[in-house]
């Protein structure tokens, strides 16, 4: 595949399930649930941009790291739409609100 000197680095989605260390099938379920849009070539072809691989982390990091189910992702993301929220920034704002390991949250 060819591409132009301006165009972003495209990646299969053999490369980005190994960059991000995931199996392929949780990135065509994102697909699937709409919370990822990757280009497709003229022969179907999937090819991901970083973008993709910004979303699939913050999508990673709401279902085992806040427990959301990918309904819920979709409704984060939609709602980040709405109020114009980048994606790096919904990310950086999802980490920052991790509660520390140590924090103790029982009410005593």
């Amino acid at each position: 595949m060819r591409k132009k000197s301006n165009q972003k680095k495209l990646m299969s989605i053999g490369e980005i399930a190994k960059k991000l260390g995931i199996h392929e099938q949780t990135i065509r379920k994102y697909e699937k649930d709409g919370l990822i849009k990757p280009y497709r070539s003229t022969k179907n072809t999937r090819y991901f941009n970083e973008g993709d691989a910004l979303k699939i982390i913050t999508a990673i990091t709401l279902t085992q790291e806040f427990g959301l189910n990918r309904t819920g992702v979709g409704l984060i993301f939609n709602l980040a739409k709405s109020y114009n929220i980048k994606d790096e920034e919904l990310l950086d704002f999802i980490e920052d609100s991790k509660v520390p390991a140590t924090h103790n949250t029982k009410i005593k």
